[in-house]
């Protein structure tokens, strides 16, 4: 191709481009009037549109002006966040166009018709927004993913410092320093490690504008009491009456003795004396996030002594002879522990070392019948004996009879005895309940003499049907973790009444073991 073909070629490419931009020019008026247009791009002013909420509300000729004349005028947001700029609100945006002889709003008019349509709330100040995730947990109902909990603050090291007064609420201080620091001391005889501390939510925490009305937390005290309690609002108060001790303010309030010791960190123990007219504070925790603690715990616990029978049928039920008085013993007894938030959720016997063995009480008991019944209503055929433990030893209470974050826990949970142990009956009676259930798993309820019931719940394995009449200590089932349960152990009940029909829940050891 000759140079004069590619000018011939790039000659009709221009004219081709000319067709299609160029607008045809009708007559010499439509001419004259694209060279007017053409002339005043030059003479445009260049303003800036304001738009709230997407919606146009006037032009300002300067961004920067109007800017300053907001945060001018926000002395009030200043001093009650105790900061040095305020911004506008996150939804205006201020555009950069071109306009002719449009009028001008004044920087004041455009302030004033922000405040009339969005409040003094919405202007902004710089923050973080932190945002906790929602964790799934197992309920009685199933499972159900928890909620989001966002909140803002004004400085990280108010969150750091709030969010590590609240783990040290459910973590010793001095364990929890030495975890963090890789000081923990080797186990020598007893003692306790922790293998793992962890928040399961899922944290972040974004730097940005915050709208002043939002609630910004700005203090260590009102961010560490909103993480554990779930609100802003000041605690109940309750004035100490005479003869109230710890554990029954707590009780009849509704929360555990370590709820109230922790709204109330004037005291160490559940033992501390009170004074009539003393104000104490009544806090249902609700935790803004799950703190879970794995421990490995090597620890000496009395083995409680264990009742053995000897079964006599020429006696009717209700006789007892002891033919041998029991004894305790002693055992250093090696646990992995599961915490979420303070609570035992979990345990498991590694080891035990015998310092002691303990000696079984021997107990000679007439087995002979007077009648037989099934129905749960009528009266039981076996009359009150010695009531014994129901599970193996050594033991764990992982979680105790009472109040605990706004429930009551009408049994105790016994763990660390390990899944398939022996579960026996904790006295003579008939069983009036046998079967499974999504809550309970699978579990037995006996009906005693004296209005007495008892319940076994999330069993690996049942072992006594509805009508069967058992002696204490006849093993029913296997421990396991059957139904709504958070790791192996029994659920172990007494009422006084049916369960569930009227029956009142009774705390095991302030009834029957004392």
């Amino acid at each position: 191709m000759n140079s004069k073909t590619i000018l011939s070629i790039f000659v009709a490419f221009l004219f081709s481009f000319a067709l299609v931009f160029i607008p045809v020019l009708r007559n010499e008026e439509d001419a004259n009037l694209l060279a007017m247009d053409i002339a005043r791009v030059d003479q445009a002013d260049m303003v800036y549109r304001v738009y709230l909420e997407g919606k146009s509300i006037g032009i300002v000729s300067s961004k920067e002006e109007l800017e300053t004349y907001i945060d001018k005028e926000q002395n009030e947001i200043k001093e009650k966040y105790n900061v040095d700029k305020v911004y506008a609100p996150n939804d205006l945006d201020i555009v950069k166009e071109y306009t002719f002889n449009e009028k001008l709003s004044t920087t004041e008019e455009i302030y004033q018709k922000i405040k009339e349509m969005k409040g003094p709330e919405a202007f902004t100040i710089n923050g973080y927004k932190v945002f906790i995730g929602g964790v799934e947990e197992e309920t009685e109902e199933g499972t159900v993913q928890g909620e989001d909990v966002v909140f803002y603050v004004l400085d990280k090291d108010v969150l750091y410092e709030a969010m590590e007064r609240t783990i040290k609420v459910f973590v010793d201080e001095e364990d929890y320093e030495n975890y963090l620091n890789g000081t923990q001391e080797e186990i020598v005889y007893t003692g306790k490690t922790i293998e793992n501390l962890y928040i399961e939510n899922k944290k972040t925490i974004t730097q940005e504008r915050i709208p002043a009305g939002e609630k910004i937390y700005t203090d260590v005290d009102s961010l560490s009491q909103f993480l554990l309690f779930g609100t802003d609002q000041e605690q109940e108060q309750y004035v100490v009456q005479e003869g109230d001790t710890i554990e029954d303010i707590a009780f009849n309030n509704k929360i555990s003795t370590e709820e109230f010791l922790i709204a109330n960190s004037d005291f160490n123990s559940a033992s501390d004396l009170l004074y009539p007219g003393q104000v104490v504070t009544i806090g249902i925790l609700d935790p803004q996030f799950r703190l879970t603690e794995e421990d490995f715990v090597v620890e000496e616990k009395v083995v409680e002594y264990e009742t053995k029978y000897e079964d006599d049928n020429t006696k009717y039920v209700g006789y007892e002879k002891v033919k041998q008085e029991g004894q305790d013993g002693l055992s250093v007894v090696s646990v992995i522990r599961k915490k979420v938030n303070g609570e035992i959720v979990a345990t498991a016997t590694t080891s035990e070392e015998k310092i002691k063995p303990s000696v079984d009480r021997i107990v000679i008991r007439g087995t002979r019948q007077y009648s037989s019944s099934t129905d749960w209503n009528q009266e039981v055929p076996v009359s009150i004996g010695s009531w014994v433990w129901p599970t193996a030893v050594p033991y764990t209470i992982n979680s105790p009879f009472g109040w605990r974050w706004g429930k009551l826990h009408e049994g105790i949970d016994i763990g660390g005895c390990g899944y398939g142990s022996p579960i026996k009956a904790a006295n003579n009676g008939v069983v009036v309940q046998s079967g499974y259930t999504s809550t309970n798993g699978n579990y037995i309820t006996i009906k005693h003499s004296n209005g007495y019931y008892t319940m076994y719940a999330h069993m690996a394995t049942r072992y006594k049907a509805v009508g069967a009449t058992v002696y204490a200590g006849d093993v029913i089932g296997l421990m396991g973790e059957s139904g709504f349960a958070t790791g192996v152990h029994l659920h172990f009940a007494i009422y006084n009444g049916m369960p569930y029909r009227g029956g009142v829940p009774l705390n095991p050891f302030k009834t029957v073991y004392r």
